[in-house]
């Protein structure tokens, strides 16, 4: 296949249809043959049963005449009970028409000879003469039914391209409304086949009512809109997606707080990803010793979750100072603090990565081997990532992103290829557990950012020379933490594991917690971050004293640097804190890691207004927000669905991370979450959910109500 020269155009964002095609491929070649039996023999009642079910809310086209569902005659006339219930090869045949086809043949042809996609829509634009939305110069490209399928484009000269390229190129007048017919055509062909399924197999269990699975419904993807992005992104677009990824740490710290479950997870997640467990060259691991390492990850959990916490506010404190700024010395300083700040997440977040995949039992387990000096232990991989680009691409992928030499820039092409592999290659996507999948989405909200921030601003490398700024700063805590963190022994309410999930061990476990910090350090967790983070602020400051009197000294006979500061001990640096502990208000504590306690009466909460919606709607949104132990679970199908009938767009991001943007109405917020490894949201995961939404829109289930 003929390429475009990169230099030609800049890509914007992905559309989800082949995977979507990928889902109906994998449906039809594992029951396929059971679908064609059953639509033969269903009555037409059954078709139609199945058909309206398939929507959600019963709501379909009664033929391609109808004028309808806001138009949707237009976007899919094909999809009408007429046609689709009246012989049973007018579905199958079709069925297997975009089972087989590839999506760029269907841009040209249809069943049994019939218009293709392209011409449906081009018949639509033609006979209302005006153009569907305004394109405003952007492009889509189809040159191939991998990553750039759909990808929004503004290339330079683009209509010559278009000449060279027919049909690997449309304008976003026709690609906007032809990228809807397939998505919707997608949607309904793959919720059809489970309702067939469901109405006519004795062997599928049966959904109680209380668990009626709330699908995708064809007017509901009517009212989404596929518009492009801006091909750069606004200063306050950057500080938005930075304190969103704030408020949503934010968010997780008090879950640790205030639910044990997650508190619990968490724990024994970092527990049984230490380095310890990793074999080193002779296959040898170390003994785990419960007591120790639950109390390590306890620590572990609980620090960095406050660290990521004040990382992403000095990048928002940062991306402020410099909306606007144009002094010529200041400006490229906090450039250059911003992108080591940035580094130093995603360095983070990679390490974190590296982390979950070199669990012995995982599929990456083999390729990394641990090494051990003193008491620390550190993992490494084993070989080159390109030992296995044949054997093992899934594998091959997740060692470039663990591994050291891998920036932000090649991460973001090596987890686009990892997700492209996992949706193609659906088996593989089941050798990586919850907590590896969650920690690749961790890695490309960072990715994600730093592309965002480029678009905006002209980075520059990351620097070693990092003086007392912000990286250095955050060694030097690390290093103070670590030192306490070998002595940590929570044991009494840690062990045996799971303890934490007993009454009251959770919140004694984060109370011995912050008293050894408070014993070791002479200050809280909080505000060994906050100062760190406010001695950064005047570093900036001093920094950018000294570089300006070294130019003003140039005509001068003589300079005086500034004095350096001179080192403490800990000792003297923890009597130090606990005098300035003193002077802080008692309401001043920043990021407290005890137990919440309850809310006081006299504490009013806005809630948000009420929502009109539709019964499915409220289930999915009651299930999230229950109050009670069994909450249960909902579909990510069912969730992502509500929010599109509510209006809501989304944007994948890459590593399963998607953002969901509000309409107008709702403020145009937009919130960033993680879909899950599972097809349901629960447990520990469900509370995250409703916790961010809470945070983000103040739902509670009482927002929603039946329209």
């Amino acid at each position: 296949m003929t390429t475009i020269p990169s230099d030609m155009f800049e890509a914007e964002e992905d559309q989800n249809i082949p995977e979507l095609q990928r889902d109906l491929q994998r449906k039809y070649r594992n029951v396929g043959s059971k679908v064609q039996e059953l639509w033969r023999s269903f009555t037409l009642k059954q078709r139609e049963t199945a058909m309206r079910g398939s929507v959600g809310d019963g709501k379909v086209l009664r033929n391609s005449r109808d004028p309808g569902l806001d138009g949707l005659r237009e976007i899919t006339p094909d999809w009408n009970l007429e046609d689709i219930v009246s012989t049973p090869h007018f579905f199958l045949d079709r069925l297997k028409f975009r089972v087989e086809t590839d999506l760029h043949h269907q841009q040209l042809n249809g069943a049994n000879g019939g218009p293709g996609d392209r011409e449906i829509i081009r018949t639509v634009v033609k006979r209302q003469q005006r153009r569907m939305a305004d394109g405003s110069g952007h492009w889509a490209m189809f040159m191939d039914v991998g990553k750039d399928y759909g990808r929004w484009m503004k290339p330079n000269g683009a209509e010559g391209m278009a000449a060279r390229y027919p049909s690997g190129m449309m304008p976003a007048h026709e690609a906007m409304p032809f990228l809807h017919r397939q998505m919707t055509t997608y949607i309904c062909y793959n919720h059809l086949i489970e309702e067939i399924l469901d109405l006519g197999s004795n062997s599928r269990a049966k959904k109680t009512p209380g668990k009626k699975s709330t699908k995708d419904t064809a007017d509901a993807m009517a009212k989404l809109t596929i518009a492009p992005k801006p091909l750069k992104a606004s200063i306050s677009e950057v500080i938005a997606q930075a304190d969103e990824q704030k408020t949503a740490s934010e968010d997780y710290l008090e879950l640790l707080r205030s639910e044990p479950v997650v508190l619990n997870h968490a724990v024994n997640m970092i527990n049984y990803s230490r380095p310890e467990l990793v074999q080193d060259d002779r296959g040898r691991i170390l003994r785990m010793f419960a007591d120790k390492y639950l109390s390590i990850a306890l620590f572990e959990v609980v620090s960095d979750s406050v660290k990521i916490i004040f990382t992403w506010d000095y990048i928002i404190r940062l991306v402020r100072m410099l909306d606007g700024l144009d002094d010529k010395v200041k400006r490229p300083l906090l450039i250059q603090e911003l992108s080591n700040t940035c580094h130093l997440e995603y360095r983070r977040a990679q390490a974190a990565f590296r982390r979950q995949m070199s669990q012995n039992l995982g599929v990456a387990g083999k390729c990394f081997r641990r090494i051990t000096a003193g008491e620390t232990s550190r993992v490494v991989i084993k070989g080159q990532p390109s030992d296995f680009t044949v054997a093992d691409p899934q594998l091959h992928y997740i060692l470039r992103l663990c591994h050291p030499d891998t920036n932000h820039v090649n991460a973001a092409q090596w987890i686009q290829k990892l997700d492209d592999h996992n949706i193609l290659h659906a088996d593989d996507l089941k050798r990586l557990d919850d907590d590896q999948v969650f920690a690749l989405g961790d890695l490309a909200i960072i990715v994600s950012f730093m592309h965002t921030l480029s678009t905006s601003l002209t980075m520059v490398p990351s620097s070693k020379k990092t003086g007392l700024l912000f990286t250095g700063r955050t060694i030097e805590l690390d290093a103070e933490l670590a030192q306490y963190k070998a002595d940590a022994d929570f044991g009494d309410y840690l062990v045996p594991a799971d303890n934490l999930l007993e009454p009251d061990a959770a919140a004694n476990a984060l109370q011995a917690l912050d008293d050894f910090v408070v014993g070791h350090a002479g200050t809280s967790l909080g505000s060994l971050y906050e100062d760190m983070l406010s001695g950064c602020l005047d570093d900036i400051e001093k920094k950018f004293l000294h570089v300006k009197s070294r130019l003003e000294a140039v005509d001068k006979t003589t300079y005086v640097p500034l004095p350096s500061e001179d080192p403490t001990t800990a000792t003297v640096r923890a009597e130090q804190r606990r005098e300035k502990a003193k002077t802080r208000p008692a309401e001043a504590r920043v990021y407290d890691i005890t137990a919440i306690a309850p809310r006081q009466p006299d504490v009013v909460v806005v809630p948000a207004p009420r929502l009109k919606v539709k019964t499915s709607v409220v289930a999915v949104f009651s299930t999230i927000f229950a109050k009670s132990e069994a909450r249960g679970s909902v579909s990510w199908a069912d969730f992502a669905a509500a929010m599109a009938d509510m209006g809501f767009s989304v944007t994948p991001k890459g590593g399963s991370i998607y953002t969901f943007h509000a309409p107008e109405s709702m403020g145009s917020r937009s919130i960033t979450l993680h879909r899950p490894h599972a097809s349901d949201i629960d447990g520990y995961r469900l509370l995250i959910l409703s916790r961010r939404l809470n945070r983000t829109f103040r739902w509670e289930a009482e927002t929603f109500e039946v329209d």
